[in-house]
C-alpha cells in the first residue's frame, strides 16, 4: 500500500519539477530559501530524506534535462580559468569518497556524503553553468529572503519563549532563540555570513536607490537578522560577526579605526568577566573545546592512518569522544567545533588541505574584486571571515543548509567576475 508521505512527497515533487522546468530562475531562488526546510524530515521506505533533498533533486533533474548540454562548456571555461580552485574542488570531493569508504558505518557515512557532499557541489557545478540564467542578484534575493522566517521565529521566541529547542533557554532572563534549528548557534552560523554580504549590498545602493522598496526591504532584513544574532546569545557568533564588521571595514581603508576598535574590544574583554573567560577559553564552553581539541589530537596521532584518513564520515563520536564519553561532563558530540580539524577528522588532510586551498583561493578572488568594487569585495571578505573566524570554535559546514551556503559563497566571486561586475556595474537588487 502507497503510504500518505510518498503521496505528499510525490505530489511537491512533481510541482516543484514544472515550476523549474517552466521558470528555472524562479526555483532556483525558490530552492535557496526552502535552505531551512531540510528540518522536514521523512521516510520514504527505507530511504531517509528531506524537503530540502526532494527540492535539490528536482531542480537538479530539470538542469540535467534542460540546460546541462548548454552549460558544460561554462563549466569547462571555468576549470580552465580558475584551475587551482577546481583542481581543490576535485581533491575534496575525492577526499569525501573516501571518507565514506573507510567508514565502519558504511550507510551512515554514505547518507551524509550525499547530503553534505555531493548534493551541495552539484548545486556549486550548476551555479557555475547557469551563469547567463541564474545572476549574482538572484543569489542575494533568495539569501536573504531565507533569514526572514529564521529571524521572525527569532524575535517571537524572544518574547514568548515559545519553541526554543532547549528547556534551560527559555527561562526569561537567561532566554536564548533557536528559531527552528537545535542550538543558538545554528542561527549565528547561518544568518552571520549572509548578513556580510546584504550590509554590503545595502551600503552599495544607499544612495541610487534610497525611494526604492526593494532597498529597505533588505535594509529590514539586516535589521532583523541582527536582532536574531544578538537574541541567540552565542559568544562564537558575536565574535565572528564583530571580525567581518572589522574585516568589512579594514577593507574598505578605514585601517586605523580598525586597529582602534579592535584594541579597545580586547581591553573591554579582558575586563569583563565572564567575556574574559570565553575570549580564554576558561568557561565551560571553552573547556569543552579544548577536551575535545586533546582527544581529537589522540587520536590522530594515534597511527598515520587516523592521521592521513581521519575519522571517516560521522564516526567523531565513536571513534574520538566515546572513549572519554560523560554526560556530567560534556554532552555527546558529533564534531571537534573547529573548522579546519573538523575537515581533517571528516575528510582526512587531503580534504582538509582542499578545503584550505578553496577558501583561501576565495579571498584571493575577492579581494580582486574589492580593488574597483570595494564595497561588495568588502563584503565577500567579510563574510569568509566570519565563516572562517566563528569556524574556528564551532562547525560552519557540516550541516544540509551550512553546506549549500558554503557553496553559494564560493560561487559569488567567480560569478562576479564572469558577469564583469566592477567593469558592468551589474544591478545587485
Amino acid at each position: 500500500m502507497v503510504s500518505m508521505v510518498f503521496i505528499l512527497v510525490a505530489i511537491y515533487f512533481s510541482c516543484f519539477f514544472l515550476l523549474a522546468w517552466k521558470n528555472f530562475r524562479l526555483a532556483f531562488i525558490l530552492f535557496i530559501i526552502f535552505l531551512p526546510t531540510y528540518l522536514i524530515r521523512f521516510q520514504i521506505g527505507p530511504l531517509p530524506s528531506t524537503a530540502l533533498e526532494v527540492t535539490f533533486w528536482a531542480l537538479f533533474l530539470v538542469w540535467l534535462k534542460k540546460y546541462i548540454r548548454y552549460d558544460v562548456k561554462n563549466i569547462l571555461a571555468a576549470t580552465q580559468k580558475y584551475r587551482l580552485i577546481f583542481i581543490a574542488f576535485g581533491l575534496f570531493f575525492l577526499s569525501s569518497i573516501i571518507s565514506v569508504l573507510i567508514s565502519d558505518l558504511f550507510l551512515l557515512s554514505l547518507g551524509l556524503w550525499r547530503a553534505y557532499f555531493l548534493e551541495p557541489m552539484i548545486f556549486f557545478l550548476i551555479l557555475i553553468g547557469r551563469k547567463n540564467g541564474i545572476k549574482t542578484k538572484d543569489l542575494i534575493w533568495g539569501l536573504a529572503l531565507s533569514t526572514l522566517s529564521i529571524s521572525l521565529y527569532c524575535l517571537v521566541q524572544k518574547f514568548t519563549g515559545w519553541g526554543i529547542a532547549t528547556p534551560q533557554w527559555t527561562n526569561e532572563a537567561t532566554r536564548r532563540v533557536t528559531a527552528f534549528f537545535s542550538s543558538p548557534n545554528a542561527v549565528g552560523l547561518y544568518l552571520a555570513p549572509i548578513l556580510m554580504l546584504l550590509v554590503s549590498v545595502v551600503a552599495k545602493k544607499a544612495k541610487e536607490l534610497a525611494h526604492d522598496i526593494k532597498f529597505w526591504i533588505l535594509a529590514g532584513i539586516c535589521v532583523l537578522s541582527l536582532l536574531a544574532i544578538i537574541f541567540t546569545k552565542s559568544q562564537g557568533t558575536w565574535i565572528g560577526l564583530a571580525a567581518g564588521l572589522l574585516a568589512y571595514l579594514f577593507f574598505l581603508n578605514y585601517k586605523k579605526t580598525v586597529i582602534a576598535v579592535a584594541v579597545l574590544g580586547i581591553i573591554f574583554s579582558l575586563l569583563v568577566p565572564s567575556m574574559q573567560k570565553a575570549l580564554l577559553f576558561q568557561d565551560q564552553a571553552g573547556q569543552n573545546r579544548i577536551r575535545l581539541l586533546g582527544y581529537t589530537q589522540i587520536f590522530l596521532t594515534k597511527s598515520p592512518q587516523n592521521f592521513v584518513l581521519g575519522t571517516g564520515l560521522g564516526e567523531f563520536f565513536r571513534k574520538v569522544q566515546k572513549p572519554y564519553y560523560d554526560d556530567r561532563i560534556m554532552e555527546r558530540l558529533i564534531f571537534p567545533h573547529s573548522i579546519f580539524i573538523n575537515f581533517w577528522t571528516e575528510t582526512g588532510i587531503l580534504g582538509m588541505l582542499a578545503i584550505t586551498v578553496i577558501l583561501g583561493y576565495t579571498f584571493y578572488l575577492a579581494y580582486k574584486i574589492r580593488r574597483t568594487d570595494k564595497l561588495i569585495g568588502a563584503g565577500i571578505l567579510a563574510a569568509l571571515t566570519v565563516l572562517v573566524v566563528h569556524g574556528l570554535v564551532d562547525v560552519p559546514y557540516f550541516k544540509n543548509d551550512l553546506s549549500f551556503l558554503f557553496w553559494i559563497i564560493m560561487a559569488l566571486p567567480i560569478l562576479l567576475e564572469y558577469e564583469d561586475f566592477y567593469k558592468s556595474q551589474t544591478n545587485v537588487l
